[in-house]
């Protein structure tokens, strides 16, 4: 969105990332995303946001005034065991494609995905109602315009709506589904989500991992093309 130059590095959560050099010198929980901004090395993304919005001056993501950024950080707080909580919707309809398991019981679920609180279920209910009484109130998520909080909400929410994953039913959420619209205005939507149309509905998801692996190759391929066109410092 600042266009700022960056390095896209595709890295595999499942190999790549367990290795012990990555545990070491990136990140010790295994996961992504990371970055490496000259020797600053830091994971978990809403910390990767802040640091960037911070070192930039990107106020308009991350606003200066004490009060509007309260309300920023109070939505980044809430993510994290609520909002977070639907991607296991996601994660149980595409695995067993990926993995090809017919009928998979819940030992399998708890292994293979994204585990999620025990009560998943009234968790994302009660999340997807919180955020669509706040988008009642305010055109985002934080007030009149686009910040942190919405950018972290919709790679959650997005992804599992019915023209991509479709996963998750937002008929119920009509503020949710304003915002969504809202959301894809912002530049570079297309190329930064180009894996979302590549694997299409998971509820009919075809050719297991190779259909995953061809789709994040095709869209890492977009990325790199598109920063190639911001204007090098």
């Amino acid at each position: 969105m600042k266009k700022l130059p960056f390095e896209f590095v595709m890295t595999s959560q499942n190999k790549a990332a367990k290795q012990p050099e990555y545990l070491t010198a990136v990140n010790p929980r295994g996961t992504i995303p990371a970055i490496d901004d000259n020797g600053v090395v830091l994971w978990e993304s809403h910390a990767i946001l802040i640091y960037l919005c911070e070192k930039y001056g990107w106020n308009d993501l991350w606003p200066a005034d004490l009060v509007a950024r309260a309300k920023v950080n109070q939505y980044l707080h809430f993510h994290h065991r609520n909002t977070r909580e639907v991607v296991v919707q996601w994660s149980r309809a595409l695995w067993p494609a990926v993995f090809e398991v017919e009928n998979p019981d819940e030992t399998w679920f708890r292994r293979n995905t994204f585990a999620g609180l025990q009560n998943n279920s009234r968790v994302v209910n009660d999340a997807l109602e919180i955020i669509d009484r706040m988008l009642a109130n305010s055109a985002f998520i934080a007030g009149p315009t686009v910040t942190l909080a919405d950018i972290s909400a919709y790679e959650e929410l997005g992804q599992n709506q019915q023209k991509y994953a479709n996963c998750t039913d937002y008929k119920k959420y009509p503020n949710i589904t304003r915002w969504f619209i809202e959301m894809e205005k912002l530049p570079f939507h297309r190329e930064a989500h180009a894996v979302w149309p590549l694997i299409g509905d998971i509820n009919q998801l075809r050719g297991g991992m190779g259909t995953i692996s061809s789709a994040n190759k095709q869209a890492a391929t977009v990325l790199r093309e598109t920063v190639t066109q911001f204007p090098q410092s």
